[in-house]
């Protein structure tokens, strides 16, 4: 794979100049290049400094320290500031203001408080980033800009006057007549019928539940608003300097990242803080990266967890000794050939003051500065070729921006069992099956097996991709209430699961939901039970076998079809009539995936990636256990292979010990 970056890895940390006195900045750079950083993140929250009064631009505090950067041979990311501006913004434009769903505005004094479609925002907005580019355009110093931080961060809608005029005008574009509108929204349905656009809007407070189509394409407008904003920052930043790249950071909700990396960035670049699940549960910080790579391989780390998070309402725990380290490798073996820890030093005041950076307000070296130092240097000892390896492909698990719109928005009975993709991530990780998150217009190309539990809306172009993934011989695993309804969120006048219901060789005959706690259990043929929750089938075979069957006990279903198995080209498809706990995700593991396709032999603490490239395999381990783990039946490297970053030994029988949370990469 080709990086979009000129340098191998990118290693540098977060830095804020304007919150220091400009004594302290030459330090500081030095410092930083002292600790083996050669890249520096600036800027993109210094609105106020960049434009103190309307129109009045200053640089001189940033293009000190670019110079600085220069001498000391750290290279630029320089972030555009237009998610927290100045009081003079708000004060002067009020119509720039975010809008809650209440229609109260959002006010100066936080962040995120600007809406995306206030044409005096977007002017304010093109006016700074001209500004900026042209300012910088022959900087060599600065190689990319993040655009904007963090999109939908805090607050992921708006209701200004602006959306909603910009709301009509999209569905305009969408529809173009209130005919295809009124049949998309089913608004015959409580005389929700539309004669005129302007009486249209944007969700609002109403008595009972609202039109299931508007929320989804409300999701989908707030979506293409973010895109639109992303791209004009993109094509004024091009105009002035074309090998630029183009990035940001996090993917938030109601945001397309596939359609937001397609249409406005060069790559894509993730924000990654573990702390913020609990110690141990390491596939689920693992989760976000694999949805990085998704987005864009390689990606890169714009915020790396340093030090212990908290804001104004929450203080997480300290980093144990050695996990901050395990926590920067584990972006690094996962696809990431840029990292940058936030942040340089702590800022002692505002509402991030507890949100600790690699050093305290005391500026005193410590043991993260040195673990910092370590990484720096590992790295070093690795080959270009490793950063330019694939990971391994065997398992995918499929996400759906509409899907995830409607089980959040519409289907909200479905609770928790919404997640259950995430059970699949996390069972298959802790087993050491390599597996990656894909959406429908990824490639399916070298995966064996792939995950879809609970696709509700399908339509005919993803109804013939999972049919040409089976039909070439992969696995399909579906789930209850697959195939349920169109890309318009209407049910499909079929039995469920309806246009699925050819290649998984099974209806379902009845079902019934079930409370929160609640659960039903099938027998499997060959296997343990299955505990299934949220929404259960009873299914009717159509050409599948069947291989599970329900528990006595519920009329509706008792010693019914649960689960079957459908033959058909050269794959086969499993399809399970219930939402599955993590305790029936382990057991169908046990059912669906070839054993053989484990990395390693190795406890459930301990995580593996395989990257392969040019003939030569690496495989990373990473011991999330506070507790020294072993590492048996190392798998595809070659003979004599050894750890490139510890120092371990592999032993004769391909086995390694890795102490508390250690990392190795053997290839």
């Amino acid at each position: 794979m080709t990086s979009v970056w000129s340098d191998p890895f990118l290693y540098g940390v977060c830095y804020y100049p304007e919150h220091w006195h400009p004594s302290r900045h030459a330090s500081d750079i030095a410092r930083m290049a002292d600790a083996g950083f050669n890249l520096i993140r600036l800027g993109e929250g210094a609105w106020a400094y960049w434009e103190p009064d309307e129109g009045r631009y200053q640089f001189e505090q940033f293009d000190k320290v670019i110079d600085l950067c220069k001498r000391h041979g750290l290279k630029v990311i320089m972030g555009t500031p237009t998610y927290a501006g100045p009081a003079w913004v708000a004060r002067k434009y009020p119509e720039v203001l975010r809008w809650n769903y209440e229609r109260v505005p959002m006010q100066h004094g936080s962040r995120r408080h600007y809406n995306y479609t206030s044409p005096k925002y977007l002017e304010l907005s093109d006016k700074l980033c001209t500004a900026l580019a042209q300012h910088y355009a022959n900087e060599k110093q600065i190689i990319g800009w993040q655009l904007d931080n963090e999109f939908n961060c805090h607050m992921e809608v708006s209701y200004a006057p602006s959306d909603t005029i910009a709301f009509r005008r999209w569905l305009r574009e969408k529809y173009e007549t209130l005919e295809r509108l009124n049949d998309a929204w089913g608004t015959r349905f409580w005389s929700q019928t539309y004669d005129d656009w302007e009486q249209i809007e944007l969700p609002h407070p109403t008595p009972t539940w609202q039109n299931p189509t508007q929320l989804l394409d409300e999701t989908r407008f707030i979506s293409d608003c973010v895109v639109r904003f992303a791209k004009r920052q993109r094509d004024i930043l091009k105009r002035h300097n074309a090998s630029w790249v183009i990035t940001h950071n996090g993917l938030f909700p109601n945001i397309d990242g596939r359609k937001l990396v397609r249409e406005a960035l060069d790559v894509y670049c993730h924000d990654q803080y573990p702390l913020f699940w609990k110690p141990g549960e390491w596939p689920g910080y693992a989760a976000k990266l694999q949805e990085a790579r998704s987005l864009s391989f390689p990606y890169g780390i714009l915020e790396q967890q340093s030090g212990p998070g908290g804001q104004m309402g929450y203080l997480l725990r300290t980093p144990r000794p050695g996990e901050m380290r395990l926590w920067a490798w584990q972006s690094i073996i996962h696809g990431a050939n840029l990292l940058s820890y936030f942040r340089w030093r702590t800022c002692p005041y505002g509402a991030e003051q507890h949100w600790h950076g690699l050093l305290d307000p005391d500026d005193k070296d410590n043991r993260r500065l040195a673990e910092a130092r370590q990484v720096g240097q590992e790295i070093k000892q690795l080959p270009s070729l490793f950063f330019q390896a694939p990971v391994a492909r065997a398992v995918a698990v499929m996400r759906d921006f509409d899907n995830e719109a409607n089980d959040r928005r519409i289907n909200t009975y479905t609770k928790g069992g919404q997640w259950e993709h995430g059970r699949w991530i996390a069972e298959l990780g802790r087993r050491h099956v390599p597996t990656d998150v894909v959406w429908p217009d990824s490639s399916l190309d070298d995966y064996r097996v792939l995950i879809a539990p609970h696709l509700k809306i399908v339509d005919d172009a993803l109804v013939s991709k999972l049919t040409a993934f089976v039909h070439g011989g992969g696995t399909l695993v579906l789930g209850a209430q697959s195939g349920l309804k169109d890309r318009n969120a209407h049910l499909h006048e079929m039995t469920p699961p309806g246009p699925l219901a050819g290649l998984a060789g099974v209806e379902a005959e009845d079902w019934t939901t079930l409370a929160e706690d609640d659960a039903r259990d099938a027998r499997l043929a060959a296997g343990p039970s299955l505990s299934l929750t949220t929404f259960v089938e009873r299914l009717r075979p159509a050409g599948a076998e069947v291989i599970g069957i329900w528990a006595a006990g519920d009329p509706l279903l008792a010693d019914a079809p649960a689960v079957t198995r459908h033959r058909i080209g050269a794959g086969t498809v499993y399809y399970v009539g219930g939402y599955a706990t993590a305790a029936a995700v382990a057991a169908l593991v046990d059912a669906v995936i070839d054993p053989g396709l484990a990395v390693v032999d190795a406890p459930p603490e301990v995580e593996a990636i395989a990257r392969a490239v040019d003939g030569r395999t690496f495989v990373a381990l990473l011991n999330h256990s506070g507790a020294e783990r072993r590492v048996r039946g190392l798998r595809g490297v070659r003979g004599g292979a050894s750890d490139l970053v510890g120092g371990s030994a592999v032993g004769p029988d391909g086995s390694l010990a890795l102490p508390p949370y250690g990392v190795a990469i053997i290839g």
